[in-house]
C-alpha cells in the first residue's frame, strides 16, 4: 500500500510504502509526483518503508516509468530501519539529480526537516 503523508505540501512530497503495492497505487503516486514537478520544477521526496514492499510486474513497470524524472529531485530521504535501504540509497544517488540520505525510523522528524531545508 502507498499512502501520501500528511506532511506533504508544495514541492515536498512524502509517502509511506507498506506490504503489497499495486499498479494503481504507483500510478497515483506517479501522477502526484509529475504534477508537482510541472508546478514547481524541482521536488523533494521522503519515502518511509519498514521493508521492501511486494510489487507485481505491472507495478514495477509503472514505477520504472518515473526514471526520467529522477533528475528533478533535489533531495530524497529514505526513512527505514532496514539495512537494505542503506544499499538502495547508494544506488539511488546514481540516478537522482540531488542529495540522497537514509534515516532510521526514530529520526523521522529529522528526515522531514532535512528534506524541507
Amino acid at each position: 500500500m502507498i499512502r501520501r503523508l500528511d506532511e506533504s505540501s508544495g514541492n515536498v512530497l512524502g509517502w509511506e510504502v507498506t506490504d503489497k503495492v499495486t499498479e494503481e497505487e504507483v500510478r497515483t503516486l506517479s501522477e502526484e509526483f509529475k504534477a508537482a514537478i510541472a508546478e514547481h520544477g524541482k521536488v523533494r521526496v521522503l519515502i518511509r518503508m519498514r521493508r521492501i514492499p511486494r510489487m507485481g510486474l505491472a507495478a514495477w513497470v509503472e514505477d520504472f516509468k518515473l526514471t526520467p524524472y529522477a533528475k528533478d529531485i533535489e533531495r530524497y530521504a529514505i526513512v527505514s530501519d532496514s539495512n537494505i535501504f542503506e544499499w538502495t540509497s547508494n544506488v539511488a544517488e546514481a540516478f537522482i539529480g540531488g542529495e540522497v540520505r537514509r534515516f532510521e525510523d526514530s529520526r523521522y522528524e529529522e528526515a522531514w526537516r532535512w528534506v524541507r531545508s
